[in-house]
């Protein structure tokens, strides 16, 4: 069960189910869930943190082939060979490619790369994304640097438009034809913190449903995850490593398990929704009736 200094608004979502989860359960567990077979699955930013601790867990859970995307190809070499030591499937195909999400050229050579060396793609998961690249990042807007805009919006919005429309006639074709855009409960909150990542991931979140309901009936499905408050020894500047060191407390490889459970159970209804990798699923799948006649977990305005 997870912690919390004080009880986040309704409206948050952060208390969906009763029961929150900072590391994996049990019934998470990779030892107790296994993936689907034979799924070629590509994670973007994938050199560390999040990114990284789910690609292994996707080895474990037995992912047949893996292709790993970062900025450079040097630093996923720690995250293939961790992967390839954990591997369930000993036949595990693993791809590491530098790509810059939001370059046109780059992600296009992304698709071209999976296409000839796998011929499909059954998961995209969206995870490649930045919180701030400068300290006014989380300063009023009269004291922000445009780049604090443009270059959030870029990496956490543009990137993932790029990879899903270059990627998505692959997994068309596909087997489990999942996108999964990580997100954060930022998005749900208008005071403090950094305002353009937080619009950032409102966006992705729109995306994600736009995603669904237009492609859901060729079989595609899209969902929009909130990793956690996953802590890192490099905080996004302008957050001081004592409030991430406080507030950040739940495990890397947290969302990788949810994930597993996603493909595993593969939620028809769950599509086009936000969800946090936090709630408890037993809870979560007990309030699917909820969910689908009240059309919950959604962005929509109050009237």
């Amino acid at each position: 069960m997870a912690e919390q200094a004080f009880k986040f608004p309704a409206w948050s979502g952060v208390n969906f189910t009763s029961t929150l989860h900072s590391s994996i359960p049990p019934s998470l567990r990779p030892e107790n869930q296994s993936l689907p077979d034979g799924l070629v699955i590509c994670i973007t930013g994938a050199s560390r943190g999040i990114g990284a601790e789910t690609a292994k867990i996707f080895a474990q859970t037995g992912a047949a082939g893996l292709i790993l995307t970062a900025r450079t190809t040097e630093a996923l070499q720690d995250t293939a060979a961790a992967c390839f030591k954990v591997a369930k499937d000993k036949a595990l195909k693993i791809s590491t490619l530098a790509t810059i999400v939001d370059s046109e050229e780059d992600v296009k050579a992304l698709a071209t790369h999976i296409r000839q060396e796998y011929g499909r793609l059954d998961v995209l998961v969206n995870n490649a994304g930045v919180v701030s690249t400068d300290a006014t990042a989380f300063s009023k807007i009269e004291d922000m640097n445009l780049s604090q805009v443009q270059d959030i919006m870029n990496i956490n919005y543009i990137g993932r438009f790029l990879t899903t429309k270059y990627l998505l006639p692959l997994l068309k074709t596909s087997q489990a034809k999942t996108v999964i855009d990580i997100s954060s409960m930022g998005a749900h909150f208008t005071g403090g913190g950094p305002v353009a990542f937080n619009i950032s991931t409102l966006a992705g979140n729109r995306l994600t449903e736009w995603i669904a309901d237009t492609y859901g009936s060729e079989g595609i499905l899209c969902y929009s995850v909130h990793p956690g408050m996953v802590g890192n020894a490099r905080p996004p500047p302008g957050l001081p490593q004592e409030v991430m060191d406080d507030k950040c407390v739940d495990s890397a490889d947290l969302c990788g398990a949810f994930l597993v459970w996603l493909l595993r159970e593969r939620p028809e209804w769950l599509s086009g929704r936000y969800l946090s990798a936090n709630w408890d699923v037993e809870e979560l799948v007990g309030r699917k009736g909820e969910i689908v006649e009240r059309d919950m977990l959604r962005m929509r305005m109050v009237v």
